[in-house]
């Protein structure tokens, strides 16, 4: 007699547990990253990154949602956000395993770059549209806004554009954050600010510019001295003001 599973698999995977679904998620889109990096760069060590990269990106991602009470729908707009987390890992491969400085291959990551940059305002927009904005939303937002310029100043470094200096634009903003454990006063929010998005928009459009292989050898470290300049300025303010509202206690 042929026997009939109760559980097929679908209501299997929709009776785990939010986190071990969020694993298998995770699981599977590092996969998929991981596979698309590999046919890319045709080698082992970036597309295990880019898989690594993503996964742990989101399981985190999708573990904070998943503990979310009441949870709303992931919706459209953390699904791009997801996206841009996937190209950004594929970067995150040649910042690992560089070509050489005036390969062509660096197209293909100014062309990630240059994706995720546009996504970059999709994501706010379709949640405002939809009405489904929300405080996860938009951190799940900053914090890849935050690891795309990490990404993108390591791997200009890796590819000898600039000196080290350069990943300081992308660390300012870990900077900030150990701040806040050492100091009370960087822990409060901060309000809601134009300049911050422009400067954040200015900053990736900066380093996606300089990836490009074919500019002159000075560009990149003009380019790159201006993201940093602009970007430091910005976290001076933020701390400044922090600092000026609530004081200085450890």
């Amino acid at each position: 007699m042929q026997r009939h599973d109760d559980n097929p698999p679908g209501a299997q995977i929709a009776s785990l547990a939010p986190l071990q679904r969020a694993a298998l998620a995770a699981a599977g889109g590092g996969v998929i990253v991981g596979a698309a990096s590999l046919a890319l760069a045709r080698a082992p060590l970036p597309a295990l990154t880019a898989a690594a990269f993503f996964g742990t990106v989101a399981l985190v991602a999708l573990g904070f949602f998943a503990q979310l009470r009441p949870r709303p729908p992931f919706g459209a707009a953390n699904a791009i956000t997801l996206c841009r987390a996937a190209l950004i890992a594929v970067v995150a491969g040649y910042a690992v395993d560089p070509p050489p400085a005036e390969d062509n291959d660096w197209w293909i990551a100014a062309l990630l770059a240059g994706a995720t940059l546009l996504l970059d305002g999709a994501d706010g927009w379709t949640a405002r549209r939809r009405g489904l904005a929300t405080a996860f939303g938009a951190r799940f937002d900053m914090e890849t806004d935050a690891l795309a310029a990490l990404v993108l100043s390591l791997a200009l470094w890796r590819a000898d554009r600039t000196g080290a200096w350069i990943v300081a634009v992308g660390a300012l903003r870990y900077f900030f954050l150990i701040a806040g454990w050492a100091f009370a006063a960087m822990r409060w929010p901060l309000p809601p600010s134009q300049r911050r998005r422009i400067v954040a928009a200015l900053q990736a459009a900066l380093l996606t510019i300089c990836l490009v292989p074919v500019l002159p050898v000075w560009a990149a470290p003009v380019l790159g001295g201006g993201a940093l300049a602009m970007t430091a300025l910005s976290f001076l303010i933020d701390t400044y003001w922090l600092l000026r509202r609530h004081g200085i206690r450890a």
